[in-house]
């Protein structure tokens, strides 16, 4: 549900907004968010992070139902034009599951609970999810950060 909104706040903002993406996959309630943060994070380590995350927030209810996704994600890291020999490499590789253990726990200490959780400034955002709130709170912090 967030995804559009922020993608939104990037087109608005520009470089005013530096977005940060970490894995909160909250298993076992969502049986393929870690093979999907495998799979945005394997592309990742080719530079393609952001086109692979918006093809799986965009296509979610294309995969979320289906018993294995690895096809689907390989067939999105195609789409992106990925190495895909490095991809299968990466998407079960020590580095990419470290990247988010790593952004688990920092969460976690962060207080995270679910997702979406949303921090500008090292704040948290506690607001309605919908462009028009996100968009005065950013506004907010862009105002007291200048």
């Amino acid at each position: 549900m967030f995804h559009p909104i922020l993608k939104q706040m990037k087109d608005e903002f520009g470089d005013q907004l530096q977005v940060t993406f970490r894995e909160y996959p909250l298993v076992p309630a969502h049986q393929h968010a870690l093979a999907a943060a495998s799979a945005a994070e394997a592309a990742g380590l080719q530079g393609r992070f952001w086109e692979m995350h918006d093809l799986i927030y965009e296509h979610q209810n294309d995969w979320h139902k289906e018993f294995d996704v690895r096809p689907i994600f390989e067939s999105y890291a195609k789409q992106i034009g990925l190495d895909m020999q490095r991809y299968q490499q990466d998407f079960s590789s020590d580095a990419v599951s470290q990247r988010i253990f790593m952004d688990g726990k920092r969460g976690h200490s962060m207080g995270v609970k679910g997702t979406p959780t949303v921090f500008v400034n090292e704040r948290r955002y506690t607001g309605p999810h919908s462009p028009k709130y996100v968009e005065m709170w950013i506004d907010e912090e862009v105002a007291v950060n200048r």
